[in-house]
């Protein structure tokens, strides 16, 4: 007969043999007082951890209600729109704590554009979700306009979210019985602010920003990937939120494609809002107006990040082809200025009408910039002022 393997003694053995005064093995085998004794231990184990935890989240919640009183009474002042300090997050899988987030800090202002780069499990979308009001740190704050919303209770952050936050998510979201302009108007039903017609001009007008409103009644199964995050983000502005998070806005599109949704995201930046984006998409990163590297829960200016969507031979061929369509572009402006000689003011937006969308979508850089550069090379006698082309 084959002999049975010997079992040698753990030092967790050991110490239920202290413990107890029974031996961990018996007859060759893990007697069956051990294991039942080593699963209390974990229970035991997980419940202190816990427990920690959660008296770590109380004495640091007790100490930002004091800080806040002390901030409200000195009359501090943020000027930032949003402010990060010291943001830490753990979540607890099993018996091991985890630290999605390990001390970050971060302003936003009005009108930025920023783009979180770094590889799956960096922290990114963890960081983003504290910020959106989706959950709460364990520790440090987070003050949107002044408001510690790390301080604020469920119903208080439900009420963040819906009046001051709006949400592109990387599978667009949308629901699929509705039509897109249905789905725009799902957070105007809950602000209860305007008519039902009210509504319904609202979402033509948001529909009409991302040149989607001949579309209005079709639904999401009728649109393509591009036109489905269009919509997604037209109802993420259904509200006149303060700033705009995008959760991976290209992750589900082709190159593309993705890169006529991210001029649309930068027309909109150009006109004031302000967005906060995570990615691994490189391509992002060029139409932002500031960029953070993430690795291991910290924010980084520098260092090469793995793992990206798009290689260096798909970014040479995506610019050289947007450097086409600017050539593009500038001959339809030209086209455009010879057919309405003798016209003094021209909207910058009839000329814009005039170019195809495919051209529009797929430029290097803002419409109005092309339009500047235009004028700044002397190839355009003029100047731009406001929405209008003034010609001398």
């Amino acid at each position: 007969m084959p002999k049975s393997p010997v079992i040698e003694k753990t030092p967790l053995m050991k110490q239920f043999e202290e413990e107890t005064g029974k031996l961990a093995i018996w007859k060759g085998e893990i007697s069956k007082n051990f294991k039942k004794w080593k699963k209390k231990k974990q229970q035991e184990e997980v419940k202190k951890i816990k427990e920690d935890m959660l008296s770590q989240s109380r004495i640091e919640k007790k100490k930002m209600k004091k800080d806040v009183k002390e901030d409200k009474v000195g009359g501090k002042d943020y000027d930032h729109l949003i402010m990060v300090e010291n943001l830490h997050k753990t979540y607890l899988l099993g018996t091991t704590a985890v630290a999605a987030l390990r001390g970050v800090d971060l302003t936003i202002d009005n009108g930025d554009f920023i783009d979180i780069m770094g590889p799956s499990g960096s922290g990114k979308t963890t960081l983003l979700n504290l910020i959106g009001g989706l959950d709460t740190p364990t520790r440090g704050k987070i003050f949107l306009e002044g408001t510690n919303i790390s301080m604020l209770n469920d119903n208080s952050l439900a009420e963040i979210r819906r009046e001051k936050i709006g949400f592109v998510f990387q599978f667009y979201n949308l629901l699929p019985q509705m039509t897109a302009m249905e789905n725009v108007m799902v957070p105007l039903h809950f602000s209860g602010k305007l008519s039902r017609r009210g509504k319904r001009k609202k979402a033509m007008d948001l529909l009409r920003l991302v040149g989607l409103d001949e579309r209005a009644h079709h639904t999401p199964s009728e649109l393509s990937g591009g036109e489905q995050q269009r919509v997604a983000i037209a109802r993420a502005f259904a509200n006149d939120p303060a700033i705009c998070v995008l959760d991976e806005p290209t992750g589900d599109l082709d190159s593309k494609t993705g890169v006529m949704v991210l001029n649309l995201l930068r027309d909109l930046n150009k006109r004031g809002a302000t967005f906060i984006a995570v990615s691994h998409d490189a391509t992002v990163s060029e139409f932002a107006s500031r960029v953070f590297h993430m690795r291991d829960g910290k924010l980084t200016h520098e260092g090469k990040i793995s793992g990206l969507k798009e290689t260096e031979i798909m970014q040479l061929k995506r610019r050289q082809e947007t450097e086409i369509n600017k050539e593009k572009c500038k001959n339809k402006i030209f086209q455009y200025l010879y057919s309405n000689q003798g016209k003094v003011e021209i909207p910058i937006s009839d000329i814009k009408s005039s170019i195809p969308n495919s051209i529009i979508m797929n430029l290097p850089e803002h419409f109005n910039d092309i339009l500047q550069e235009l004028i700044e090379e002397n190839n355009i006698f003029g100047r731009i002022e406001g929405d209008l082309l003034i010609l001398n």
